[in-house]
């Protein structure tokens, strides 16, 4: 190696940079779009280990030993455009619809094929809609990505229309009931994120309270 070589040192990291924008910042503050997931609790799933290799009769119903952990008000990213497939087999004739939804693995959720997500919410609807009224349908993931394969990472789910199945019947399996909680980026307990979302309530009335107390004149509080 020639001796006028010079060692140099960059004055950007540009892959460290595009890995902490991808899985740091865009995961918090991307345009992200809100669901219910039913991940598979498999610590307290009933399977079948003698009939069809270790799965369970039926994902819902009186015949499945499937419990589920409910995750409310997940962000998901990159929601692809909803493909329609029309077939006819011997339920008859079928609508199905597919599509992708991408999570990062910072919400600390694994997802496996058969998972269910509920895209559209009764609560996030605009007052004067019929909430009772729910037509829109459930789905269920049918295909599970993961990139880049490091320790930090992002989930891709193929999800596609779980026919003839309501939230009713589902929720009746549900082991545990989480809530994303966006002041902090992280997911909790039910009773967690309702005190956390009290103690937001209080520290902003309080907030606003030193606000009208305080004289910019003076640079005082009138107590």
């Amino acid at each position: 190696m020639s001796d006028n070589f010079q060692y140099y040192t960059r004055l950007y990291d540009y892959i460290r940079e595009y890995q902490a924008l991808v899985q740091d910042h865009y995961s918090k503050h991307g345009i992200a779009y809100l669901v219910t997931y039913y991940n598979i609790n498999t610590d307290e799933t009933v399977w079948d280990n003698d009939k069809i290799f270790g799965g369970a009769y039926e994902r819902i119903g009186n015949l499945s030993g499937l419990k589920w952990n409910k995750y409310l008000l997940i962000p998901v990213y990159w929601s692809d455009e909803i493909t329609t497939v029309f077939d006819g087999d011997e339920k008859g004739y079928v609508k199905q619809n597919e599509t992708n939804i991408v999570f990062p693995s910072t919400y600390g959720i694994t997802p496996y094929p058969g998972d269910i997500v509920k895209l559209e919410q009764d609560y996030l609807r605009p007052s004067g809609t019929d909430s009772t009224n729910d037509i829109y349908p459930i789905l269920v993931v049918a295909g599970v990505e993961i990139y880049p394969n490091t320790d930090r990472r992002y989930w891709k789910l193929r999800i596609e229309t779980f026919q003839s199945k309501t939230t009713i019947q589902l929720d009746e399996q549900v082991e545990d009931t989480y809530a994303f909680f966006n002041y902090t980026k992280k997911i909790y307990t039910i009773p967690q994120s309702t005190f956390l979302t009290r103690m937001m309530i209080k520290s902003e009335n309080t907030k606003n309270r030193l606000d009208e107390l305080y004289n910019s004149n003076s640079g005082l509080y009138f107590i």
